[in-house]
């Protein structure tokens, strides 16, 4: 969540309030925040040194608005870039990447899709070597299961890189 928070400040300050309504209204149907976890990770994030805080007092009560640092855009520009480790991450984690992609209109998507391709595939290989030694027909059965779930991120992959690119 703390990357999707970098992100949203990555596109101008803005109060807690109006950054959990924007993640709720643009990341909604792949991440949900609730409020709480939105105000305790950006105390987090000021805490690190990724956010910067200032009072609105033209507000009442007057609200704290957050501003990204630069070291707060470095790390989020490392990590939008870097491909998702597990695959359960590819439907929220990698999504949210593709949306940030897409709404800071982050060059170099091209490179972020062939690495995820090249987790994928070394994922793969390394389940298709494990599949040689199974005798137990329920081991079997997962791994054919995440085979078949790589192979078909891997097509999905591939559809988003004519898409895009």
């Amino acid at each position: 969540m703390d990357q999707a928070l970098l992100g949203f400040l990555m596109q101008g300050s803005a109060h807690g309030y109006a950054l959990h309504e924007r993640a709720d209204d643009e990341l909604g149907r792949i991440w949900y925040m609730g409020m709480s976890n939105v105000y305790g990770t950006l105390k987090a994030l000021e805490e690190a040194g990724y956010v910067a805080c200032s009072l609105d007092d033209e507000s009442y009560p007057p609200r704290k608005v957050y501003s990204i640092t630069p070291e707060g855009r470095q790390r989020f520009l490392t990590w939008v870039r870097e491909p998702v480790p597990a695959m359960r991450d590819i439907r929220v984690e990698f999504l949210a990447k593709l949306y940030f992609f897409h709404t800071l209109k982050l060059k170099d998507v091209d490179a972020l899709l062939e690495a995820q391709e090249t987790a994928c595939r070394g994922r793969l290989q390394e389940l298709e070597r494990r599949a040689e030694d199974e005798a137990d027909a329920f081991d079997r059965t997962v791994n054919q299961f995440r085979r078949r779930r790589i192979g078909a991120t891997l097509d999905w992959l591939r559809t988003v890189e004519r898409e895009w690119v």
